[in-house]
């Protein structure tokens, strides 16, 4: 018997592979609950999606088969082309929006908030206390021909009359995102924002830069991963996003899921309405695995 092998049995390697196997075993039993949530909640309904997208519809009844109309579909109808190219504008104007009004939000609550910063940030997050529905039905209250802002631009004399594209078009289908998905927005930007030590930004002052200066080469760049999460969380969100497409848009120019939700209930064809699901679904899977790559990049991490 070598001298190795009696090494490797030793008490203290024996504790040790005890003690690795129990941290593995208490690992798997935390992620355990996760896993099976994502299972059941996730991947099984993905699955049954997929099967059924190759199915067909026959007297508004589902017929198992194996076709690809329904993706042919997808793909050749023009409606859905215009509802993916309106769903992408409205969800790419959104991130832009939240992340011009997040950043000096979150800025000013992480360095200089000070004792206001607890209290700020529960401000921020106090919308979510409220069902999203009731939080659409008010803007539908504000930007009504009879709202609280055609009101005031007629008191003011800035417009003769109401006017009529603010509510039921693009334009309350964006205001109504914005506010929805700004906190998202706001919280992984304070995060990173708030991790930039002061005395950086001191650094670079000593260092003759002036303030926009040390803003773009310290803060901007340190502050890029909580702007790369934001964004993709109000561009994934808002491309599939339904309630307040379907309260504030009108219906006048479709969404994807808006035609998603038309195939499902109005047409009872499950198979074209799950085509389109997975196909939007395919989309957001790449998105995403490009932001990941774009925010290891950004944080330094090895791709």
């Amino acid at each position: 018997m070598s001298a190795a092998s009696v090494t490797d049995k030793s008490p203290v390697s024996l504790q040790v592979g005890r003690s690795e196997r129990k941290r593995r075993l208490f690992a798997a039993a935390g992620l355990a609950p996760l896993i099976l949530w994502q299972f059941i909640f996730f991947v099984v309904p993905v699955l049954l999606l997929l099967v059924i997208s190759f199915w067909r519809t026959k007297s508004y009844r589902m017929v198992p088969d194996f076709t690809f109309d329904n993706y042919i579909a997808v793909f050749t109808n023009g409606a859905m082309w215009r509802a993916l190219a309106l769903s992408v504008q409205t969800a790419a104007f959104v991130t832009v929006a939240c992340a011009l009004l997040a950043f000096p939000i979150a800025y000013f609550i992480a360095k200089k908030a000070g004792r206001l910063k607890g209290l700020l940030l529960v401000a921020v997050i106090a919308p979510f206390w409220i069902s999203i529905v009731m939080r659409v039905a008010a803007w539908r209250l504000l930007l009504g021909e009879n709202g609280v802002i055609n009101k005031a631009l007629v008191s003011i004399g800035l417009v003769d009359a109401p006017v009529s594209f603010l509510l039921y078009s693009p334009v309350a289908t964006s205001i109504g995102l914005i506010y929805a998905y700004l906190p998202l927005y706001v919280l992984p930007l304070y995060a990173s924002i708030d991790a930039i030590e002061d005395n950086w930004i001191a650094a670079a002052k000593d260092l003759n830069a002036g303030p926009f200066r040390a803003f773009w080469e310290v803060t901007l760049p340190l502050s890029l991963p909580g702007l790369i999460v934001g964004a993709v969380f109000c561009f994934i969100f808002g491309l599939g996003e339904f309630v307040t497409p379907a309260l504030l848009g009108g219906g006048k120019q479709l969404m994807v899921s808006q035609i998603i939700q038309d195939q499902f209930q109005r047409r009872l064809d499950w198979p074209a309405g799950a085509a389109i699901a997975i196909v939007l679904l395919l989309i957001v899977f790449v998105l995403l695995a490009l932001s990941m790559k774009w925010f290891r990049k950004a944080s330094g991490e090895k791709l």
